[in-house]
């Protein structure tokens, strides 16, 4: 009788164990795992531009400052064809750009002359100049 309570303690100790064992493989796989949707609630907003901003406060944003964008070169199109500029903005490539091409969309090239490029952004004009070669010798015509 004694061996009987013996192992019947023993089984019911073991039974606790492996309900404890249990519960905490349970509680280990549901706070370890990641819901769909707790992930998207996680994702960080994305930063907002001045121009979101500036539409939001009905307002004009400021205009680019002019030392990001740079004229690379000028080009002629041929005989009343007009001409195009070399434009570089940033750290972007360059691109070509006619005479009434917008560089973004509010930003158009409104003249293209013999050492500088005219840009037209609300009524206001405003000139960049054609970048100087480094040496005498880099000069083309």
């Amino acid at each position: 009788m004694l061996a009987m309570k013996t192992l019947a303690v023993r089984l019911a100790a073991f039974a606790c164990f492996a309900l404890l064992c249990a519960v905490c493989a349970y509680w280990l796989i549901t706070l370890s795992s990641t819901h769909p949707a707790a992930i998207a609630t996680e994702l960080p907003e994305p930063p907002h531009s001045g121009l979101d901003t500036a539409r939001l406060m009905n307002s004009e944003p400021a205009a680019p400052a002019t030392e990001e964008v740079h004229v690379a070169g000028i080009l002629s199109l041929g005989p009343g064809k007009g001409a195009a500029a070399i434009i570089v903005v940033g750290d972007n490539p360059a691109r070509t750009l006619a005479v009434g091409q917008f560089l973004d969309h509010d930003t158009r090239v409104a003249e293209v002359r013999g050492n500088s490029v005219v840009f037209e952004r609300g009524g206001a004009r405003s000139e960049v100049f054609l970048a100087r070669p480094a040496s005498a010798s880099g000069y083309l015509r």
